[in-house]
């Protein structure tokens, strides 16, 4: 049996005559009359009752009897399709902080489109809490964070690493190499980076004497809009922000830590999902080594969760 056959007799079926059913199937009458003898040899029954001079064609007893089988045929043969094109397009679900998704891998991600249509992502913006748990419930395949925080089976591994610099609006009082005591606490748009981020502060300015504190990096630009105004951000954010906003960047004389970024995998992936990670991995590899704005990890970054 073939498709065409199955298809044909079916057609047969719902139109009625073997006219009408060669129309529907852009095919000569001929050709669906060969299409439903060939049928019939190969089932060793005849499928349909045939009368001179009638134009409908009614079914035997063996054709009604093959009309379920048939129908059954195509189902399957569809859903073999189905699962055939799915083998062949990959699939990653990614779960990454807000600074990774929509500023420091937006070009990466945009890049992929182009040049791997059948490597579908599916990328979802979390906190780094939040990115443990979904990688340990296998609701996500790979994760991006600042956070070195010890899973037994995740594998936490440095990816890239960023200087943080001064960013303000341009006509602003401020220079490079400027000290940090130098910065007007209250004129501070203050985002916690991350912990040792948070120490380094609070070495210069205790007790969070900020204008106003925000939670992502895209929040920063929109209280920058007065000069003398100030905030950190790694080179990413500030080389995106300084695009779309009249703001510019310094050095600090006594930076915070750098920010690093860690690629969370899980020891112990699906084996149909370890050539996907290793394809991505090497993507994202490729993408920090041609990146000016950020820098690869060196050997004594490199850890391993447990």
């Amino acid at each position: 049996m073939t498709l065409e056959e199955i298809e044909t007799f079916l057609a047969v079926v719902e139109h009625h005559t073997l006219s009408a059913a060669a129309r529907f199937l852009f095919i000569t009458q001929g050709t669906a009359s060969s299409r439903i003898q060939s049928l019939e040899k190969e089932l060793n029954g005849p499928l349909f009752v045939r009368e001179k001079g009638k134009k409908s064609i009614e079914l035997t007893t063996f054709g009604n009897a093959f009309i379920p089988i048939a129908q059954q045929w195509l189902t399957l043969w569809k859903e073999t399709q189905a699962l055939h094109q799915s083998t062949l397009q990959q699939h990653l679900t990614i779960g990454s902080v807000d600074l990774v998704n929509n500023y420091t891998f937006l070009p990466l991600y945009k890049r992929h489109l182009l040049k791997k249509p059948h490597f579908h992502l599916s990328i979802g913006t979390f906190h780094s809490n939040e990115i443990h748990e979904m990688l340990l419930k296998q609701r996500i395949d790979i994760g991006y964070v600042f956070s070195q925080v010890h899973y037994g089976n995740i594998i936490s591994e440095p990816v890239y690493r960023e200087k943080m610099y001064l960013l303000c609006h341009k006509y602003s009082p401020y220079y490079d190499g400027i000290s940090v005591d130098q910065l007007p606490p209250k004129q501070e748009i203050y985002l916690r980076w991350a912990s040792d981020y948070e120490i380094w502060h609070d070495t210069y300015w205790p007790g969070r004497q900020a204008l106003v504190e925000v939670n992502t990096g895209s929040m920063l630009a929109g209280y920058l809009d007065q000069p003398g105004r100030w905030g950190i951000a790694p080179m990413s954010l500030v080389a995106m922000l300084e695009n779309l906003y009249p703001l510019t960047h310094y050095t600090l004389k006594d930076p915070p830590p750098h920010r690093i970024c860690y690629q969370l995998t899980l020891h112990h992936p699906r084996n149909t999902l370890r050539t996907t990670l290793e394809e991505f991995s090497q993507e994202v590899r490729e993408f920090i080594n041609e990146n000016t704005t950020i820098c690869t990890f060196e050997p004594w970054m490199k850890v391993t969760g447990e």
